[in-house]
């Protein structure tokens, strides 16, 4: 445990660091603590007494001391007195928010794929010479994680009921330490249903070479992937199964074919036949099994038991089990050395490395820099080319490794943000173009964002192998080919040159003059109400700043006071149809309806409506996981695939659901018992009954009164603003139903209208003809009739716009922090 290393932080100190070589592609370290650097933190995270302070200090060449509690061994106390405040592992957290929330940072995907630069470092695959054992240790993660994949298809299969989610398998990272591996995931259940699988297949416990024997088929690897995505993502896992088909016949890894030494490889080979072992973080031989040389050649999987589902102690669910708890790989890899007591200079003599399928993210990229750089772990490599930030890596760290979170953790972050700019991978096959520069041990070219690969993979090395008729082994050199500049590069990078047009990037800002021009336009001045002439213009300049100058809605709704999802449904339904022309009402009569032969009131009349159809259920569906941070949509996916039985609260449910079950009760007459089991709040429906007409009604007047409010023309007319998309184009949000109170379409009769959607600008009752794509799902928008499309692969929902398809913002658009991995 880690009480082993009491009284000992592992910092080796500043003088230790000044007489340490240093490896030529290594990142600078970053500079110690000085009062510049603590003064913008804790300027950033609010502390204006101490930033006073700091700056009032004069200025040295020297850092100021800070104190550490102990020694570089944990014998002496540090003997400089205390000159600089280290901040709290919450300050930090505000400061680094602070950091990446800002330029130069960027949201990529609604932040699914969380924040990076406006340009990246895009490295092309390259020599690893030196570097064969993180080579290794990379491709076996791959392997593993496609194993992991292939394991969990198969479970589902076995026992639908029961299994979990492929969802839970985002990521592999492997570590090299003594001799022997250690892999590690982000969740627990990965592990467990890999190990499971194996043993039910081979009848005990199974070694790593048979658990590689799991493995997706090619359509299930490439499912949802690009053409040239699915080329690369198939022709690496091929490489990679020749390499280790070499290392465990005994063929590759000792230095061979002018190869240099693989210590990974080596460690592969020493124990081929000896099973896995399934390790905990917190178990109390770790440490042994880590330093120890009988234990050499061995293969860990490691667990953290604190992630698993735990039974509830309160509330109606009582028992359930709560939902699985995650950390990034690399994270878990750490925690095990500060778990273990692992003594950097005593216990660990050999190479140590952390490498894994993807690279890693800017978070666990600073965590294995403190640890090397701080806690005294010098010799360990890993891929310091990081990707992508996503909140939820230091959030981790603030749940288990809360040491790692202080002055020295932002200044790698700050460096990080400021100094340098997040890297991508090239295909397998993909060669450097003409004006590539060498950075960082290979050819790298600056590209803009919209380049940047999906995948976070690590760069791709240039050897490969070859396996003839009897399995004997030839090292060879992947041959590269210009696909950059002919295939995957937008048509605007040109032949082979490094130079673009870089976007403009999302915080550009109007000037005093264009923001109040915008602002008259929409809103008008005194004694001059706005018009329909001043509007559509404002919505032409509105779509202009926001296409061509990337501006955001939520800064230009501010610019006209209004709600950021309304006035971007406006701009994107201009984008989408042009101008609309209103009819205004000059009557209050409505349209006749047949009468109703029933005696009493309309309220206190029963008629019993029809089942649940795809449609409905469809949009429930989409409601829930328009919410994925509540609770109870949290816990209805459970139920919803099976793996929680029992009932729901309906009364618990969140107000857009009850508000949307009140609206298709009334308008699509589904009934309550077909609605109550699709959500499992009981087979009869009363006490979802219940909530719909205590809360949900209530819900559903007050959002349609207060989502009707007039405007006056200049003609002296009441007009409603027209209603913008749920979802809409160009960065738009999809949560505003508003301008006006629209009643949902009644379900059509089974064979009506098909491919076509009734026009929400042309008056009730025309249609207008929606064309089918190939490869798509024609869908209509359920609060507006707006036809949109889903894709059949990804599940992303388009706009078909002058014939082309346009990815729109949908509601499932929401932060996802580690989605890819």
């Amino acid at each position: 445990m880690w009480q082993r290393k009491r009284g000992s932080r592992e910092h080796a100190g500043r003088d230790d660091h000044a007489h340490r070589p240093r490896r030529p592609d290594r990142s600078p370290s970053p500079s110690p603590l000085t009062n510049t650097t603590a003064s913008a933190l804790q300027s950033s995270v609010g502390n204006a007494a101490l930033t006073r302070m700091l700056r009032a200090s004069p200025t040295t060449a020297a850092p100021p001391p800070v104190q550490r509690v102990n020694g570089a061994d944990g014998d002496q106390p540090a003997q400089n007195p205390p000159a600089v405040q280290q901040p709290t592992p919450d300050q930090v957290m505000a400061g680094i928010t602070t950091l990446v929330d800002n330029p130069p940072m960027v949201n990529y995907g609604a932040r699914r794929q969380g924040r990076a630069h406006g340009e990246f470092w895009m490295r092309f695959p390259r020599s690893k010479q030196g570097e064969e054992a993180e080579e290794t240790l990379s491709e076996t993660s791959a392997l593993l994680f496609d194993s992991m994949k292939a394991a969990q298809q198969q479970a589902r299969a076995d026992d639908p009921d029961n299994a979990a989610e492929d969802t839970n398998n985002r990521e592999v990272q492997g570590m090299l330490i003594n001799d022997r591996l250690v892999f590690a995931t982000n969740y627990n259940s990965s592990i467990d249903i890999l190990v499971g699988q194996g043993t039910e297949a081979v009848g005990e416990e199974p070694t790593l070479r048979e658990l590689l024997q799991f493995q997706q088929s090619d359509e299930d690897r490439v499912r949802g992937l690009r053409g040239h995505e699915a080329e690369n993502l198939l022709a690496k896992l091929a490489s990679f199964r020749r390499k280790h088909e070499a290392i465990f016949s005994g063929q590759r890894g000792a230095g061979e074919q002018g190869r240099g030494p693989d210590a990974t490889a080596m460690a592969l080979r020493a124990k081929v036949d000896a099973p896995v072992v399934v390790v905990d973080v917190e178990d109390p031989d770790l440490h042994t099994m880590l330093t120890d040389t009988d234990h050499e050649g061995r293969v860990f999987l490691l667990r953290f038991a604190a992630l698993d589902p735990r039974a509830k102690t309160k509330g109606k669910n009582r028992g359930a089990p709560t939902q699985e708890g995650s950390v990034h790989a690399e994270q878990k890899l750490l925690l095990a050395l500060r778990q273990a007591g692992i003594h950097p200079r005593r216990d660990v003599r050999k190479p140590i490395a952390i490498m894994g399928k993807y690279r890693p993210c800017m978070g666990c990229a600073a965590a294995l820099m403190y640890y090397r750089e701080r806690l005294g772990f010098a010799g360990l490599r890993f891929d310091e080319n990081y990707g992508h930030y996503f909140q939820g890596s230091v959030d981790s760290l603030y749940a288990h490794q809360r040491h790692v979170l202080d002055a020295d953790y932002y200044t790698y972050i700050r460096q990080m943000v400021r100094d340098d700019i997040t890297s991508t991978p090239a295909m397998a096959n993909e060669a450097a173009p003409q004006g590539a520069q060498f950075r960082r041990g290979g050819p790298t070219l600056r590209v803009p964002g919209r380049y940047a690969s999906r995948q976070a993979d690590v760069t791709p090395p240039t050897s490969d192998a070859e396996l003839d008729d009897d399995g004997m082994y030839t090292r060879v050199r992947r041959p590269l080919a210009d696909t950059w500049t002919l295939d995957t590069a937008p048509a605007g990078i040109g032949q082979g040159s490094a130079t673009h047009t870089i976007p403009r990037r999302k915080y550009e800002r109007l000037t005093d003059e264009q923001a109040q021009e915008l602002h008259t336009l929409w809103n008008g001045a005194k004694g001059a109400p706005p018009d329909d002439a001043s509007r559509r213009r404002a919505l032409e300049l509105a779509d202009e700043y926001n296409a061509r100058d990337r501006m955001t809605f939520e800064y230009l709704g501010g610019v006209v006071n209004m709600d950021p999802g309304r006035f971007g449904g406006y701009v994107a339904r201009y984008r989408s149809d042009g101008h609309w022309t209103h009819i205004p009402s000059r009557s209050n009569k409505l349209e006749s309806e047949p009468r109703s032969r029933k005696k009493g009131a309309p309220e206190k009349q029963f008629t019993k409506g029809g089942d649940l159809d795809d449609d409905g259920r469809n949009i429930i569906k989409g409601v829930i996981r328009g919410l994925p941070t509540n609770t109870w949509s949290t816990e209805w996916e459970r139920y919803h695939r099976g793996t929680a039985r029992g009932e729901l609260n309906p009364t618990k449910a969140p107000d857009d659901l009850l508000r949307t079950l009140a609206q298709l009760r009334r308008d699509r007459a589904y009934n309550v018992p077909s609605m109550s089991k699709y959500l499992h709040t009981g087979e009869k429906g009363d006490n979802l009954r219940k909530a719909i007409s205590r809360k949900g009604e209530k819900l559903l007047a007050e959002y349609e009164a207060s989502s009707s409010k007039p405007v006056k023309t200049e003609a002296d007319e009441t007009t409603s603003p027209p209603p913008p998309p749920r979802r809409s184009a160009g960065g738009a949000s999809s949560r505003s139903r508003g301008g006006r109170t629209e009643r949902l379409p009644m379900r059509p009769a089974p064979s009506s209208h098909t491919g076509q959607a009734e026009s929400s600008s042309a008056g009730a009752g025309r249609l207008q003809p929606v064309p089918q794509v190939p490869g798509y799902t024609l869908r209509i928008d359920m609060y507006n009739n707006q036809p949109y499309y889903v894709d059949e692969d990804t599940g992303y929902h388009y706009a078909l716009i002058n014939g082309r398809m346009v990815r729109l913002e949908s509601r499932d658009d929401v932060e996802m922090e580690d989605d890819y991995r």
